[in-house]
């Protein structure tokens, strides 16, 4: 198995090596964070906002670029195209689960992303003197570990919908129905900490916040302790969640496909 993985990231290393600048132009649409940096900064000019001062929001929206682009995946799309004109039937035949394809072409593209990416980051970081990172052995190892739980929620998640392709030819308004509810709610377009505390309070259950909010706020010091191990069992229990879906509906997907060619 390890070397059919090794196999598949080399190839999929050369394909993203080869389209690197679609990958770049793909960067570029997540300017949204960068946009909503900049008016909550022009916000906190002159005074703290639900506990953010300017430095805050420059370091929330600098290491939320990290995580979106660690913890994105767009395999809804590739599934739906490969149901639907049948692409899909050979490689049922592979001995190789046809989903493996798809983690390792993500995970390279975020390593192309991620060489593009951070040194960006990291000058805007230590060009903003007032944007502190808790930086302690705790803190990093708890957000690597919250960065691999956004990861595994943002891609199962996102495989599940591509999934229902076996039953429906508009699997990816599913697709841009979940994708704006994780803008909003995931964190990207404002803190967690801005919204009314009620809705704060659901969202420390659902899986949005540990899509982004959640690995931001361990690298920031916000979340810490009792509340951090709370915050790791919740992004868990819903990987777990998740995982167990997508093999439930794969495995009933899979007897209902019928594209040309299967």
């Amino acid at each position: 198995m390890l070397n059919k993985y090794l196999a598949l990231t080399r190839s999929a290393w050369m394909l993203s090596l080869e389209y690197r600048a679609e990958g770049l132009v793909w960067m570029m649409t997540n300017m949204l964070s960068i946009i909503m940096m900049v008016v909550w900064m022009s916000i906190s000019r002159n005074r703290s906002v639900n506990g953010f001062s300017t430095g805050d929001f420059v370091a929330y929206y600098m290491v939320g670029l990290i995580v979106r682009q660690f913890a994105s995946a767009w395999t809804s799309w590739e599934m739906s195209n490969e149901i639907r004109e049948g692409s899909l039937s050979p490689q049922l035949l592979r001995p190789i689960h046809p989903i493996h394809r798809h983690v390792t072409a993500n995970w390279a593209e975020h390593v192309m992303r991620f060489v593009l990416l951070g040194p960006i980051v990291l000058v805007v970081l230590i060009l903003t003197p007032d944007a502190h990172l808790f930086l302690t052995p705790i803190s990093i190892s708890a957000f690597l570990f919250s960065l691999l739980g956004a990861w595994f929620i943002t891609f199962l998640s996102d495989y599940a919908i591509g999934i229902l392709a076996f039953w429906t030819s508009q699997a990816t308004a599913f697709t841009q129905a979940v994708y704006g509810l994780r803008t909003v709610f995931s964190g990207v377009l404002a803190p967690i900490q801005m919204f009314p505390l009620v809705i704060q309070n659901a969202l420390d259950w659902l899986p949005f916040r540990y899509m982004l909010a959640f690995s931001n706020e361990i690298l920031l010091g916000q979340t810490r302790d009792e509340r951090l191990l709370f915050g790791l069992v919740i992004q868990w229990a819903w990987v777990v969640f998740f995982f167990i879906l997508t093999r439930i509906l794969w495995k009933l997907g899979v007897r209902s496909y019928g594209a040309v060619g299967a």
